[in-house]
């Protein structure tokens, strides 16, 4: 067995959760990166402008620059420092402008921030262009660029690899989509149906087995609505008329109804099982025929960006000038691009003038001054503007402004602690950062899991003991467990057992469904709860979940909050419930309570134990002796042992560290437990608590979990199970924790409600 650190495997949790995903995704975009770093090579090299000084930004996922240090600190980097301090509005040393070179400075200067053509009516009319007739040139453009290139492209398909069409719509260059005439696309859907023609074969077969089956089962179901009409009739005649004893009659009559209830119900699900395949091959069936109705609602006066505009343009460039063919296809496209704009007297039908000569008998267009104007203006406005904008997004910068709202301020810290390294220059370690392959085998697995809670009520044999009124305490009890298993139900927990003084939950993928396969609930004439069982002994199957942690968490967490509020509004009914007990009063805002033991001091409080891990290892769902339902395992044990931690006076919640993980790997964020708010200290703060076992705090789910101590798995002596010990270390054997003594243990921790 190897020894690590605790903090070592709370740090690797941290690194990769959810959370941390999320950071990256929202401050790091990988694509935006290699897409703008990509846009800014093709715009340098059509400037022919070398990219000598942009090799700072290649083999990278990202670029992060810290402001604020010294000059020589970033030796190297002075092209990213520039634009650094030319983003956050900071002054630019003389000094460092003289280290970039001119011809990108001059285009980060001059970057642009509009995002549409109708932004650039000014510079437009410099080449008698206006954003109509610039877009019906582009468009020509690339319709004969596309119409050209379609063969090559039908011919290339085959090799995309295609599943479906919309998996074709995501492979074929967009491009294509967008300019191709309606008879070219129809020619691309037909060949990649073609493509697709065996896997549309299975479907439309499989298809068919799932009507023939939901006939099947059809079928079934009248057949059991006929045998139950014959039972029940047998029943009236050869007992109910005779006068059998009514016990007889009814167990046969619920015999009879519960084997109709097990199979109508497994013969509706069957149904609905078949109703979602038929729904997903439909969808999949339906792909080639929304595709078309798109092309045939296609329009061509769509509003375009210039960052499409600039792909298009790269696209075209790509292949070098028009061919003979693709000019023929240019013009003709061009021309009925013109006539349109004369029919609908556009306003820039004046600026066209430059462009047409008028005979006596026709028009003649000059094509080749429309594609020099064309190309002229790309070149000396959309593509400098928007290379110079890629520079200013291709850089992000720490730390942010001061005015920002501290929860982004917060984000951002957290990002550069759990995902970035360097001192100036920041960046995400091409493989993320190593952690020893026992900590990941431990950790991973409980990305998903099967999670108990058992919550226990506090005083509740204490209040049996002083009542001596059975009818009573089960009134009372039965109002506190139906709060608590609304809750339960809230959550999409499985409510196992209810014991009066507690009860036993259990949070997987399918534990709501399969309490509602397995159940029927109904309500007595005085208003009792009942829930019948309806399980076949065949649905036993625990799906782990991403949250199952998180919902027994919240669970505990409203089942604490429900607790307090059920003893603030029944605090006052006290002395009538234990009247006997009650020796003094006391008077507040003129109501009088009783004066009750100390023992009261928790009653209605609870204890919740929480514990997760894996369906079959740690847990089985299974058919008990009786024939019902029931849950087998060790993590069972460990709930139990939990939710019998007491604090004077409150509710306890107590968790093993696989809740945890489970919770940390999967919840959209988490914090600290720091009070710093500027960004350098929050770092600072945090870096050093990460070296320690430590806790979290989850706002926006207004619960914090902190560590409690550890759990002696073989401690057989419940009142020494569970310690408030602190350790530092821990080693790891498979799945299992051991202290340095060898013993097996489990970290425990509290969650408190704030």
């Amino acid at each position: 067995m190897k020894k690590f650190l605790i903090h070592d495997v709370q740090n690797y949790i941290e690194e990769n959760c959810q959370y941390c995903k999320l950071l990256k995704e929202r401050f790091i975009n990988e694509e935006k990166y290699a897409n703008n770093l990509l846009a800014i090579k093709q715009g340098l090299a059509f400037l022919d402008i070398s990219d000598e000084p942009i090799k700072i930004f290649e083999n990278r996922v990202n670029f992060v620059i810290w402001l604020g240090h010294r000059l020589p600190n970033y030796k190297g980097y002075e092209l990213a420092l520039y634009i650094g301090h030319k983003k956050m509005g900071l002054p630019i040393p003389d000094t460092l402008i003289e280290k970039c070179a001119d011809e990108i400075v001059q285009l980060i200067e001059n970057a642009g921030q509009i995002n549409y053509i109708q932004g650039f009516n000014k510079e437009l009319k410099k080449v008698s262009f206006s954003p109509e007739i610039f877009l019906s040139v582009h468009r020509s453009i690339m319709i004969a660029r596309a119409e050209n290139l379609l063969d090559d492209l039908l011919s290339d398909i085959a090799g995309f690899g295609v599943t479906s069409i919309k998996d074709a719509i995501r492979k074929i260059p967009q491009v294509y989509l967008n300019y191709l005439s309606q008879a070219s696309l129809m020619k691309l859907i037909r060949k990649v149906s073609l493509i697709l023609r065996e896997i549309t074969g299975k479907m439309e077969q499989e298809l068919k087995n799932i009507d023939l089956y939901a006939l099947r089962l059809k079928e079934q179901l009248h057949d059991l609505y006929l045998e139950v009409e014959k039972g029940l009739k047998d029943i009236i005649e050869h007992e109910v008329e005779k006068g059998v004893d009514i016990n007889v009659i009814t167990q046969k009559t619920s015999n009879l109804f519960s084997r109709f209830d097990r199979l109508f119900l497994g013969n509706v699900y069957h149904l609905k099982d078949y109703e979602k395949r038929r729904d997903e091959i439909d969808m999949f069936l339906q792909q080639e025929e929304d595709f078309r109705c798109s092309i045939e609602k296609r329009t061509s006066d769509r509003r375009i960006k210039i960052d499409e505009i600039f792909d298009d343009f790269m696209f075209y460039n790509k292949f070098g000038s028009l061919t003979k063919e693709e000019n023929k296809i240019f013009a003709k496209i061009l021309t009925q691009e013109f006539e349109q704009l004369h029919r609908q007297k556009s306003r820039s039908l004046s600026l066209l003038n430059v462009f047409e000569k008028r005979g006596l008998l026709s028009v003649e267009i000059k094509f080749d001054k429309i594609k020099e104007a064309y190309n002229s203006f790309m070149k000396q406005v959309i593509i400098p503007q928007y290379i110079g904008q890629c520079f200013l997004d291709i850089v992000n910068c720490l730390p942010p402004p001061n005015d920002q709202p501290q929860r982004l301020v917060n984000d951002l810290a957290n990002m550069k602690i759990l995902s970035l390294e360097g001192k100036y220059i920041l960046t995400l370690p091409k493989k993320g950062r190593d952690y020893p392959e026992d900590i990941k085998n431990y950790i991973e697995p409980f990305r998903k899991c099967i999670t108990i809670l058992v919550y226990d009520i506090r005083g509740s044999s204490y209040m049996g003991t002083k009542l001596h009124d059975a009818v009573r305490e089960q009134k009372i009890k039965y109002k506190f467990a139906k709060e608590m298993a609304d809750i339960v139900k809230k959550y999409g927990g499985f409510l196992l057992k209810d014991t009066g003084d507690g009860g036993l939950v259990w949070f997987a993928e399918n534990s709501m469904s399969l309490y509602n396969r397995l159940y029927t609930e109904s309500v007595t004439g005085r208003g009792i709860k009942l829930r019948s069982s309806i399980f076949t002994g065949a649905d036993f199957d625990l799906i782990p979940a991403c949250d199952a942690a998180k919902r027994a968490v919240l669970c505990a967490r409203d089942m604490v909050q429900r607790a307090e509020e059920f003893i603030r509004a029944n605090y006052m009914h006290y002395r009538e419930w234990f009247a006997k007990v009650a020796k003094r009063t006391l008077e507040l805002d003129g109501i009088t309570y009783a004066l009750l033991p100390p023992e009261f001091k928790s009653l209605f409080r609870i204890g919740v134990g929480i514990a997760s891990g894996m369906p079959n290892k740690d847990v089985v769902f299974c058919a008990n002796s009786h024939g019902d339902p029931d849950l087998v395992g060790p993590i069972i044990a460990d709930a139990f042992l939990y939710s019998m931690e007491r604090q004077p006076g409150r509710s306890v919640v107590i968790c093993d560290l696989s809740s945890l993980t489970n919770m940390l790997l999967n919840i959209e964020n988490f914090e600290y437990l720091t009070e710093k708010k500027n960004f350098e200290q929050y770092i600072k703060s945090v870096d050093d608590l990460r070296e320690n076992n430590h806790g979290y705090k989850f706002t926006d789910h207004k619960i914090s979990i902190v560590p409690k101590g550890i759990h002696y798995l073989e401690e057989l002596k419940k009142n020494k199970a569970v310690t408030d010990a602190e350790l530092f270390d821990i080693q790891i054997d498979g799945d299992f924790l051991y202290n340095n003594q060898r013993k097996n243990i489990k970290l425990v921790y509290e969650i408190t409600n704030i």
